[in-house]
């Protein structure tokens, strides 16, 4: 589907940039692509790019793609929080680890 030239990757190119425009103090920032990408696995790009928009915008993920990543920080200490509390023996084993 994201083969050179593919459909998938048009598509892929149209919804990146339509959204660098939509948001110009965020525009594109690397790694949006891995996201955007699996949304056009299951839905039309305008649907994808209003489904991305939600994502940032509703969601908190504009904060993971903010320079030093504060919203990627806060979500990995959210999964530690929750492993702690409710996985214990696993949460012991990614800390030995």
């Amino acid at each position: 589907m994201f083969a050179k030239g593919g459909i998938g990757q048009l598509e892929l190119k149209r919804v990146l940039m339509t959204f660098s425009k939509y948001d110009i103090n965020l525009g594109y920032v690397q790694g949006m692509n891995f996201i955007i990408g699996a949304l056009l696995y299951h839905c039309p790009e305008d649907v994808a790019f209003w489904l991305f928009v939600s994502l940032i915008e509703d969601h908190e993920m504009r904060e993971v793609y903010l320079t030093n990543f504060p919203g990627l920080h806060k979500h990995t200490r959210i999964i530690d929080v929750l492993l702690f509390d409710n996985c214990g023996t696993l949460y012991q084993h990614f800390v030995r680890v």
